[in-house]
């Protein structure tokens, strides 16, 4: 049986602390929560922990000083879920040493992808879908299909990289347009996806990979 992966949310919102252990815990993770700084050192230093998500808002002291301690003691990966869109605290956090930064409201998958996404670039693994067709090598940023090497843009490495981590699941375009970013645009999100299809050999009025979940998104079948 495979060892689920365990996060520890530091947060003193109950309600938002609920929705996002529940939200975790339904796609696979097993989720800790503390209310407070005080108590969430208490767990890692008890706890082996695979991923840290972290308020900067605490009760007891600021998120930034937790940050501080335990870059001092460990090297968690952290995520920082945080009401502050404040340009210098975000800085002050990366600086401090931390891998990721959400800013409230925030997509709940949008929060699964990232922590795959980091816990993949920190473990440096490489991800093997059941077919054994497709592969992910992290360290050099490229997809091989067939064990070759595919031809992509940096932009159809990025789409395609976030669907085989979501592998038969349906991608919402709205998260994938979120997970680009300032890469490209929604509107040329067709373009891409039709040129994804081209180089994995997939008929696009019958894909076999790549499928269009009409109204909603995306999902790569493996």
């Amino acid at each position: 049986m495979q060892k689920k992966i365990k996060i520890l949310l530091v947060q003193n919102d109950c309600d938002a602390a609920n929705q996002t252990v529940h939200f975790l815990e339904n796609v696979g993770f097993e989720v800790d929560v503390s209310e407070t700084a005080v108590d969430g050192l208490l767990k890692l230093s008890l706890h082996a922990y695979d991923m840290l998500l972290l308020d900067l808002n605490l009760p007891d002291f600021s998120g930034l000083e937790v940050i501080k301690q335990i870059n001092n003691q460990s090297t968690i990966p952290i995520i920082v879920l945080s009401a502050y869109n404040d340009t210098a605290i975000k800085i002050q956090a990366f600086r401090f040493g931390v891998d990721d930064y959400l800013c409230k409201p925030f997509v709940l998958e949008e929060l699964e992808v990232r922590i795959w996404a980091i816990l993949k670039r920190c473990s440096r693994i490489k991800l093997d879908v059941a077919r054994k067709s497709l592969a992910i090598d992290y360290n050099t940023q490229t997809i091989l299909f067939n064990q070759q090497p595919l031809s992509l843009t940096a932009i159809e490495y990025k789409i395609l990289a976030f669907l085989i981590e979501n592998k038969n699941r349906v991608v919402y375009r709205n998260v994938l347009a979120i997970h680009l970013s300032s890469l490209s645009s929604p509107q040329s999100l067709n373009y891409h996806i039709q040129n994804i299809r081209k180089k994995l050999g997939d008929n696009p009025k019958k894909p076999i990979y790549l499928m269009t979940e009409y109204g909603t998104g995306y999902r790569l079948v493996l």
